[in-house]
């Protein structure tokens, strides 16, 4: 915790398994929403990689989950933040609460993924609920594609609700994992299905290029956002400070730069992956550091 740390803040003490539900989490919805965009306003030739990322993107959700579980302390008491202890099987839900929408998106995004995991897993790459010109499948994607999004962007949201300088002194969190998340989950797609047809990757490279754009601009707002208070905890900070710098030349700069070299070696490519899943992975580090510390 930084020494200048104002006590009257009470530091929630979001250790690394939070770090890794954020990062994974991110992944999650960004691989069903680049999964679901091919299936909404791609061609034939990508339903390799439709099928890959409803076949990742259930077993993601469980392992960002059981993050989750496992920092709340008492991971056998989950279920109270799905369903009203005292009124079984009624759902629990409170609208003043950002875990409480966290709890409802993680529900319905998670049926989602589910069954089109379960198509993946028994239909093959053509499917049944997401066989082409199935319009239920693209309801089901639609549905997925808007849960995805939710899941990527609202753990900014959680984290912005606090009372702790950068945390709630920048309106741009949200905002900032979204994009971030998404950018992860069609990087994460890239890397498993570089070698699916060169068509389908450059939708993917081109959307995350596009994505990457955004949540530079994000980047940006949420840090001009965050105002005298908040700037000390970075700025004033050099350990800080470096993961965002980390994030700004690895997860930005060099996967932009490596996509747009002519004749690039194949390598480059998930190359340039790999150094997106770097930069999300440490962006959602650094904003937690903010006003912890990077030891967390």
């Amino acid at each position: 915790m930084p020494p200048e740390f104002n006590p009257s803040f009470q530091v929630p003490n979001w250790s690394w398994w939070i770090v890794l539900y954020f990062f994974f989490g991110g992944i999650t919805g960004g691989t069903y929403f680049a999964a679901a965009w091919l299936d909404l306003f791609g061609d034939a030739r990508d339903r390799a990689a439709i099928w890959l990322g409803h076949l990742l993107t259930f077993p993601l959700l469980v392992l960002c989950t059981a993050f989750l579980i496992v920092d709340l302390g008492q991971p056998l008491r989950f279920w109270h933040m799905l369903l009203q202890s005292e009124r079984l099987p009624l759902p629990m839900f409170k609208a003043y609460s950002p875990m409480s929408f966290g709890s409802v998106i993680l529900a319905v995004f998670g049926l989602v993924a589910f069954v089109s995991f379960v198509d993946a897993l028994l239909a093959g790459r053509d499917g049944r609920l997401h066989a082409p010109g199935n319009p239920i499948g693209k309801i089901v994607a639609a549905i997925g594609a808007v849960g995805g999004l939710a899941l990527a962007g609202y753990t900014g949201v959680l984290v912005n609700v606090t009372n702790l300088p950068v945390w709630s002194t920048s309106p741009w969190l949200g905002m900032l994992f979204l994009f971030s998340g998404v950018s992860t989950g069609i990087a994460f797609l890239l890397l498993i299905a570089r070698r699916y047809p060169s068509t389908t990757i450059e939708k993917l490279e081109e959307a995350d290029n596009y994505m990457m754009i955004l949540e530079s601009i994000a980047l940006v707002l949420f840090l001009l956002g965050l105002g005298v208070i908040g700037s000390r905890f970075i700025l004033g900070n050099p350990p800080v400070l470096a993961l965002f710098l980390v994030v700004i030349v690895v997860g930005l700069a060099v996967p932009f730069a490596l996509r747009f070299i002519p004749r690039r070696p194949a390598a480059f490519a998930g190359l340039a992956s790999v150094c997106v899943l770097v930069g999300g992975f440490v962006l959602r580090w650094a904003v937690l550091a903010g006003p912890q510390g990077v030891g967390l």
